[in-house]
């Protein structure tokens, strides 16, 4: 087994410790010493730094394999697949509607199932512009989604309120718009899978 692809299986390794984390308090207990959702934010953002260096170092060593090539999407789909639905779970403090998580694991699926007819007839589809555009816009509204709540942990738990108003001024707006950004970006690289592998259905 390679080392890019260790780092591959970490990540999915790190998921449930993500979520142990983040489901430390139940949707609507207190945020104040909730401690749970910063390590989770810190868990999360270590995982997806693997999604750089593993692909980064599988390029390096030349160790670039059919396994790595496969298991490294479905990785990603189920780390971005499980931050989603937690902050869905705990929309009233993520923001996080439910229509973004939908789009974003609907598209998922259907490149997975593309995936898997390609690879029957020997074919594997490696990671498209736009999908590294994708997975950016995603990771960066689910981290900085986490990132805001880690911060509004903080603030709550030392009783800074000015600074707790300044936050809450742009909570909301930021995160709407980046999931919005996430959604769009997600809509439109699975058009471009499908656009470039439509005759493997046809």
């Amino acid at each position: 087994m390679t080392l890019a692809t260790k780092l591959t299986l970490m990540r999915v390794a790190a998921i449930p410790f993500f979520m142990l984390a983040f489901f430390f308090r139940a949707p609507g207990a207190p945020l104040e010493g909730d401690w749970g959702k910063a390590l989770a934010t810190l868990i999360f953002i270590i995982a997806a730094i693997t999604d750089y260096y593993d692909g980064y170092l599988a390029r390096l060593y030349k160790e670039v394999t059919t396994f790595g090539r496969f298991i490294d999407p479905i990785a990603d789909k189920l780390l971005v697949s499980t931050a989603l639905i937690a902050m869905v779970e705990y929309r009233e403090i993520t923001h996080t509607a439910a229509w973004v998580a939908i789009i974003i694991i609907a598209r998922e699926f259907a490149v997975t199932g593309l995936r898997l007819i390609c690879a029957e007839r020997g074919q594997v589809i490696d990671a498209s512009g736009a999908g590294k555009i994708k997975t950016t816009f995603q990771l960066t509204a689910i981290i900085t989604t986490l990132c805001f709540l880690t911060i509004r942990v903080f603030l709550l738990s030392y009783n800074q309120q000015a600074y707790l108003e300044m936050l809450m001024k742009i909570y909301s707006p930021v995160i709407q718009g980046l999931m919005i950004l996430a959604a769009l970006a997600t809509v439109y690289s699975g058009y471009d899978y499908f656009k470039k592998n439509w005759h493997f259905l046809d």
